[in-house]
């Protein structure tokens, strides 16, 4: 639901990750190969939390 919506509330939420893990250039392969690639990284990453945190009850 939250992908398909562009004028949505947002707040920023910084974060520092681990540089080995290569995050960034891997979430934008999985865009790619995906044909997400018209989706903010940030769109990508929200739903992959929130899915994680409901996951566990939060």
């Amino acid at each position: 639901m939250v992908l398909n919506q562009r004028i949505i509330a947002r707040e920023s939420l910084d974060s520092s990750v681990p540089a080995v893990l290569k995050l960034k250039k891997r979430l934008k392969r999985f865009a790619l190969d995906n044909e997400l690639d018209h989706l903010p990284i940030g769109d990508i990453v929200s739903v992959a939390l929130e899915e994680w945190l409901t996951s566990r009850g939060f």
